[in-house]
């Protein structure tokens, strides 16, 4: 830590000289130096756009306002580190998802399917668990979502991504204990706008999307927005000769802003959304050579061949569907007292999925699921400002209900279709003995041997390990914050909030059918039914001093505590393990952020962190496992800079570099390979915690010629160094390094408001692993991957 301290005071050093250097410069030659920062991406699309090339001179740092605080903080008073995306970033290769976005963003792993999320930052997140919230929180429009699925799917209409690392608790509450990531859609607007595009690329993808907005009365406007995406896919499945993992979907939000006088402003916000995926994400990346022979006998194609975008599995419904609802309603009213405000939410999401859980051609195991999820919140807030700081306060009131059902099925249509290929002539003969290779564990729970007659095997029947939660939260939270101008460029700003939040958690497992029991067995389980209840207290603290060194220069330390609240693990074997516990962290994060004349803007920040009772969780083979780590520590630095060396030319870099450790774990889950139940993993690193990650840009914009059309260029390096992708550390399930390359070319006629886009995504076509799994029972490992390469062409109008 005392190195990382170093660093930043040299930085300070290095970047106050520099920017004396400027202002010498620049009064030696009567230039005004007034501290601005280019934050507009290269892009075209705007009726200013021959002017919108990067410039000194177009937006002031203070303007960018971090929205997911609820105060509306500017940057440079923001005491954290802070990645901000804009919509026109956004456009400009294609991201439309907050998947395809993490790779830009240092120290933040960032992936979602149909039924779970893993939001990773700095080291941090909660993984698979769909019965529990992440450690990084998201919000959209500053309303906490504890499902956050079909908001991921699609950034509809939005004008700013915001990622803010570290705790969170005491400014936003709700288990952001790593972070938190806010969607700002765009607002209804007082004068007529609008936009509509259409895109066309790989994989026979086809996109719509639009918005208009305007005024409806004098004091009354609306927003509607809309987009529907239809692909084919691009994960071949040879069993089922067909094409899997495509996302389908559509969704619509409608916004009305009600402004009765010049301090008073009311909205209304609802959306709706809905995406499907068909067929399996995962492909088998590993199995030995007696289990692939027996798959080879239902499809003689099944490979460990991650490279060739192919997939092996039978379950001919596999596939989710995600449906979901959000209304959000707030007010602002600003009388001579202060300002009130107040945001009520209600939300719910509706998931069924059902999917191939061996991942093989085999008709042998599959984990259907349904799951219900509703939320409501409330909160208000009063802020008072005076000559030397300002003051809030409010209150916070949040409601979830969860019924969750996943079932673990094994035969689900019999024996028959999966004994009856194995046979030779009918005889029966090695039936029993290859399906052994195959079952493992089930096998011997259910007395089958290699002389085991097919008449036997034939009747064995299905069975199934019934697993169900049914979950009621409740969180109350009080807050408060206290801003000090103690003196000329210096603040200092506490900020705590004080939390209680109970669960109740009806929970049971039991096993259905035949071949029910064996399976629970196999599965190390036990027929169980449990009532439990949690509670816990907790104030979360943040202490920041923030100064202006200079009118370029602005600096913040900053000292926080986090917390997770604890919660119950749906897919627990055994009662004893149906529960984990809360986890704590404290952060001490200290950052600089340089502005100049000359082009160049950026943001240095360093930070430590120390955890207590880290939640952890992975499939280990047999188990969905969900516990805590005794301590750990993630410390490292992010880096976020911009340089125009001249006019219409970018260069940029968002870097982040990652020491996050176990400090005590010696529980851990062991290997699937291993005899063992456990292993000490103290001193090793965590999962999603890749050394080096970020991203380099490079942009251009100019005006063609003769024909006075703007054309604009940009290219994007983005990747991080080897990571694990499971809590066991098994180096089969990890991810090498890797570097991947987005592009795009945009031409645009001269008003801006008509344009064409060119936009390639992973361009080198990389094998980049979204999540990695132990497959049950059967000793094999399957993997998700990222899309493949993608070309696209889209066309904009916009008004």
């Amino acid at each position: 830590m005392a190195r990382l301290h170093a660093l930043l005071l040299a930085t300070i050093l290095l970047a106050t000289s520099a920017d004396l250097g400027a202002q010498d410069q620049a009064e030696s030659e009567g230039v005004q130096t007034a501290p601005t920062i280019p934050v507009r991406p290269l892009s075209v699309g705007d009726e200013d756009a021959e002017t919108s090339a990067p410039s000194a001179a177009n937006t002031v740092l203070d303007e960018l306002v971090i929205t997911a605080t609820p105060s509306g903080d500017s940057l440079t008073a923001t005491p954290i580190s802070v990645s901000v995306t804009s919509e026109l970033e956004l456009r400009e290769t294609n991201i439309t998802d907050l998947e395809a976005l993490s790779d830009r963003l240092p120290n933040a792993q960032l992936s979602l399917t149909p039924t779970n999320t893993f939001l990773f930052v700095r080291g941090l997140g909660t993984g698979a668990v769909r019965s529990a919230e992440q450690s990084v929180g998201f919000f959209v429009d500053s309303v906490f979502l504890g499902r956050p699925q079909v908001a991921l799917f699609d950034f509809l209409d939005v004008e700013q991504i915001e990622l803010l690392r570290g705790p969170q608790g005491a400014i936003l509450g709700k288990n952001t204990v790593a972070g938190a990531v806010n969607v700002l859609t765009a607002t209804a607007t007082e004068e007529f706008e609008g936009y509509a595009e259409f895109l066309q690329g790989s994989d026979n993808q086809r996109r719509e999307r639009g918005a208009i907005s305007g005024p409806l009365t004098e004091t009354l406007s609306a927003r509607i927005a809309y987009t529907q995406i239809d692909e084919d896919g691009n994960l071949f499945n040879t069993t089922q000769n067909r094409l899997d993992l495509a996302r389908p979907g559509k969704s619509g939000r409608a916004k009305l802003l009600w402004r009765p006088s010049y301090n008073q402003s009311y909205g209304i916000s609802v959306q709706s959304a809905r995406i499907r995926q068909t067929g399996d994400s995962f492909e088998l990346s590993q199995a030995s050579e007696e289990t692939l022979t027996l798959y080879r006998q239902f499809d003689p194609e099944t490979s460990t061949d991650i490279t060739d975008r192919r997939t092996h599995t039978d379950h001919q419904d596999s596939g989710a569907l995600v449906e979901g609802q959000d209304l959000i309603v707030n007010g602002d009213w600003e009388p001579e007292l202060g300002r009130f405000r107040f945001i009520a939410s209600h939300s719910s999401q509706d998931v069924a999925a059902d999917f191939d859980l061996d991942i093989s051609p085999a008709p042998f195991l599959t984990i259907p699921s349904l799951e219900a999820y509703e939320q409501r919140s409330v909160e208000l807030r009063f802020d008072r400002y005076f000559d030397w700081g300002d003051i809030s306060a409010g209150v916070y009131y949040f409601q979830s209900d969860l019924d969750l059902k996943v079932d673990i099925k094994v035969f689900e249509d019999g024996t028959g279709p999966f004994f009856a290929p194995l046979v030779d002539n009918g005889s029966g003969s090695g039936a029993g003995s290859a399906a052994l290779v195959l079952l493992g564990e089930l096998g011997n729970a259910l007395a089958v041997t290699g002389d085991t007659p097919l008449s036997e095997l034939l009747t064995l029947g299905s069975g199934a390990s019934l697993h169900r939660l049914v979950q009621d939260q409740r969180t109350y939270s009080g807050f408060g914050s206290v801003r000090w101008f103690f003196a000329e460029d210096w603040t200092l700003r506490f900020d705590g909030r004080l939390t209680r939040e109970t669960k109740r958690g009806d929970q049971s497992i039991v096993f259905e059918g035949p071949s029910g029991r064996a399976l629970g067995e196999a599965l190390g389980e036990e027929e169980y039914e449990l009532q439990a209840q949690r509670s816990e207290t907790d104030f979360s603290p943040r202490l920041s001093l923030l100064t202006q060194f200079t009118p370029a220069i602005s600096s913040y330390l900053t000292i926080a505590r986090g917390f997770k609240s604890g919660g119950f693990n749906n897919l627990a074997a055994v009662p004893e393990r149906a529960e984990f516990d809360e986890e704590r962290s404290l952060t001490y994060e200290a950052g600089v952020r340089l502005r100049t004349r000359y082009g160049i803007n950026g943001e240095l920040g360093v930070f430590h962190t120390k955890f207590d009772n880290l939640q952890v969780a992975a499939l280990d083979g047999t188990e969905f496992f969900v516990g805590n780590a005794a301590r750990a520590h993630t410390q490292g630095i992010e880096l976020s800079a911009r340089w125009e060396p001249a006019r219409g030319v970018m260069i940029a870099a968002d870097l982040g570099y990652l020491d996050a450790k176990y400090d005590d774990y010696r529980n851990a889950p062991a290997r699937a390979d291993s005899e063992e139940d456990s292993q000490d993993l103290s001193g090793r690193v965590l999962q999603r915690a890749p050394e080096f990650s970020g991203s380099l840009q490079l942009g251009f914009l100019t005006v063609l010629p003769v024909l006075n059309l703007p054309l604009a260029l940009g290219t994007v390096a983005e990747g991080a160094s080897h990571q694990f992708l499971n809590i066991d550390l098994d180096p089969i399930d990890s991810q090498p390094g890797y570097l991947r390359y987005n592009a795009f070319v945009a031409l645009a006629n001269p008003d801006g408001k008509l344009s064409l886009r060119l936009i390639g995504r992973n361009l080198t076509d990389e094998h980049i692993r979204r999540e990695a799994a132990d497959i049950a029972i059967v000793g094999a490992h399957s993997v998700g991957l990222y899309p493949p390469r993608s070309l696209a062409v889209e066309l904009g109008y916009r008004f």
